[in-house]
């Protein structure tokens, strides 16, 4: 039998992982933080901070700056979207490719749900 939902969700969908979401929290609460500063507020380790916010720089989300912290030259990570802004692109995404792939149910489905802007 073909399994007609291969897509399982947790109970939250969301586009980053746990600890992306901690660290993107964080930044959002506070504007800017180096790494360190990063890894103390959120109890966790110094390396796994670092190689995340360099996948959130990769992907865009976040960009990193150096500055002169306490006499040292620090790299300091800031977000480049809102919160709100992340939901919206995920979303459009998420729509965009199910449109792509199945574009008239989608459109039925809205139409039937009476979704409208």
């Amino acid at each position: 039998m073909v399994k007609v939902e291969r897509v399982e969700f947790d109970e939250k969908i969301s586009p980053l992982s746990p600890l992306e979401e901690k660290i993107m929290e964080f930044l959002w609460e506070n504007g800017s933080a180096h790494v360190a500063l990063i890894s103390e507020k959120i109890n966790v380790s110094l390396s796994s901070v670092a190689a995340t916010l360099d996948r959130l720089v990769k992907n865009g989300l976040v960009e990193r700056r150096q500055e002169k912290i306490d006499g040292r030259r620090k790299f300091v990570f800031y977000p480049v979207l809102s919160r709100d802004e992340l939901e919206r692109k995920f979303v459009e995404n998420v729509l965009d490719r199910l449109v792509a792939n199945f574009g008239e149910a989608v459109v039925e489905y809205f139409h039937k749900k009476g979704i409208k802007k």
